[in-house]
């Protein structure tokens, strides 16, 4: 994809880039968020596994999103309230080898027709998208956040330089454990407004 975008950060999250080429980057991070989950005060005997369980976790989301083909993750690392915020959301770049001349909103409205979510055809920053929203039952099998029922938004957007490329952000949500109740649906109206900040850059050739 030659063009890029970017994106007004949501205040108390931290977006981690996936990519074999910042594992390091990655690595050190995921050990800085660990170490600041406990204040310094406490003892470390107490501190230390809580940390290595933080840590571990992390890995867990981290990994199954890079299996899901993210490329950047987003999750918050601070508490509300002194809770931690449940969600998280996942952006992957998609090229369709066999891309043909159909139109990207021709595409989308056709996806739209064969999904089971609630859908709707939206403008990002100029370019047709689609919004799917799902609450989806929880699979006992399935590891970390999908061992619960959760809230799932997934943008599907087309990129302004070639109807072969696509962006998708796929934002997740326990709620409070009600995945249909208040706080659920108010991190939906977070993320939807993350959206809205998303500007293009193309690259001129």
């Amino acid at each position: 994809m030659s063009s890029t975008y970017s994106i007004v950060q949501i205040p108390g999250w931290e977006t981690l880039s996936l990519h074999p080429r910042d594992h390091g980057t990655l690595e050190r991070r995921l050990d800085e968020l660990a170490h600041g989950s406990v204040p310094a005060a406490v003892p470390r005997d107490t501190a230390t596994p809580f940390r290595k369980e933080v840590r571990k976790e992390l890995v867990r989301v981290v990994e199954q999103a890079q299996a899901a083909g993210a490329g950047l993750i987003a999750l918050p690392v601070e508490t509300v309230d002194g809770k931690a915020v449940p969600a998280s959301y996942t952006v992957s770049e998609w090229r369709d080898p066999d891309a043909d001349d159909t139109a990207p909103l021709d595409l989308l409205k056709a996806i739209a027709e064969g999904s089971a979510a609630s859908t709707e055809i939206v403008d990002v920053d100029g370019q047709p998208a689609l919004r799917e929203e799902a609450v989806e039952s929880a699979n006992p099998e399935a590891e970390p956040l999908a061992t619960h029922p959760g809230r799932r938004v997934t943008y599907t957007v087309a990129a302004p330089d070639s109807r072969q490329s696509w962006v998708i952000f796929t934002f997740v949500t326990l709620g409070d454990g009600d995945p249909d109740g208040p706080l659920a649906r108010l991190l939906v109206e977070l993320f939807d407004a993350h959206l809205t900040t998303l500007r293009w850059k193309v690259r001129r050739s």
